[in-house]
């Protein structure tokens, strides 16, 4: 279970406005989606949470270990926080076959069961008979089922996903909605789902955070 309270203030810039993220929040098993328009603050939510912003004040409490904490200034490194990320260009090396991209996500595991780790991924996401291709050589939706997979390699508590069906066209996305309702049946990870896509909240999302200039504005299921 992740617990969320964050705030944090961006100054105006002469190309952008201000903005202060102040909300709080908590998610549980399954999809958990944060909706909203560009600029609501979705991605920041999501960065926070992961490590690579630092809120100005607040609590992040996953499975009770506290990623960071406001007040004694403990905030844990992105790599030590557990959570897998989905990032809008999904962020594979283009140097590396899709099996080298799931070997260095596991790279800290013994070596065998590191093998039998991304054996399974490959298996389970369907991207066995790519593997030896690089992330330009493939389509889409195996680019995509790759770095769904390298974020689940480490068994991560928390599975954050930013806006990854952006620019895919409706095969593509059908093919990303199925593989995330895969991850909810075979997986106990729970997700926070980033997405300005309402249709994308009713396919995915169990619990609906709606955000406007940096506060919820409503929540409940979609």
């Amino acid at each position: 279970m992740l617990e969320a309270r964050l705030r944090k203030t961006f100054a105006p810039k002469p190309d952008s406005a201000g903005l202060t993220l102040d909300l709080g929040f908590s998610a549980t098993a399954g999809v958990t989606v944060l909706f909203g328009p560009s600029g609501a603050g979705k991605t920041l939510v999501l960065e926070s949470i992961a490590g690579f912003i630092e809120p100005d004040q607040g609590r992040i409490i996953l499975d009770d270990n506290i990623l960071f904490d406001g007040v004694t200034r403990l905030n844990l490194a992105p790599q030590r926080r557990n959570c897998g990320y989905v990032f809008q260009n999904y962020a594979l090396f283009p140097h590396m076959t899709l099996r080298e991209n799931l070997e260095f996500a596991a790279e800290r595991r013994p070596r065998l069961e590191r093998h039998r780790r991304v054996a399974e991924m490959l298996d389970k996401f369907r991207i066995g008979e790519s593997a030896g291709r690089r992330p330009h050589e493939v389509s889409g939706g195996q680019r995509q089922r790759c770095s769904i997979a390298r974020a689940l390699i480490g068994a991560p508590k928390l599975l954050l996903l930013d806006e990854p069906a952006t620019g895919l066209d409706a095969p593509l996305r059908a093919e990303f909605y199925e593989a995330l309702r895969q991850v909810r049946r075979e997986f106990e990870t729970p997700m926070l789902l980033v997405t300005h896509d309402l249709d994308e909240c009713f396919e995915l999302g169990e619990e609906m955070l709606v955000l406007d200039h940096g506060k919820i504005v409503q929540s409940g299921s979609p």
